[in-house]
């Protein structure tokens, strides 16, 4: 069983990857993590009711991972300009999707620590800015 020391949450959108891959690595000095990258990122965790299957799947991986990495931290990432947020089928105001995904990011940090009595659950929200990205802690 490889251990790492996080299990990060983001989002696969190809816009981020590189930064998000460059954050990880040279920002928190991660260079061996399992990953979950799936369209909205940790917003997979909160869909219980709306979308319960897709949520199940969703925890059973993560589960799956934590016990798999036994990581010593979790780290959640969400951006701007998601495009699975902005997707139709949600009804989410563009307007607050930013602090929609801060609340999903808060709500997914309070189950972690509940599910996984993960000791520490780290939020970040990226933006690219000039064609880099800037990571702001929450």
């Amino acid at each position: 069983m490889a251990e790492s020391v996080a299990l990060v949450v983001h989002c696969s959108d190809p816009r981020y990857q590189p930064h998000f891959q460059e954050f990880l690595a040279k920002g928190r000095g991660l260079g061996h993590y399992g990953l979950v990258a799936v369209p909205g990122g940790a917003q997979l965790l909160t869909m219980t009711d709306y979308l319960p299957k897709y949520s199940w799947a969703g925890w059973r991986w993560t589960k799956f991972m934590m016990k798999l990495s036994q990581p010593d931290r979790v780290v959640l990432i969400a951006h701007e300009d998601c495009r699975w947020y902005l997707d139709p089928r949600f009804g989410y105001d563009a307007t607050r999707i930013e602090a929609r995904q801060i609340d999903d990011l808060e709500q997914v940090r309070r189950t972690m620590m509940e599910r996984f009595a993960a000791r520490r659950v780290d939020l970040y929200y990226a933006r690219l800015e000039s064609g880099r990205a800037a990571f702001q802690a929450l």
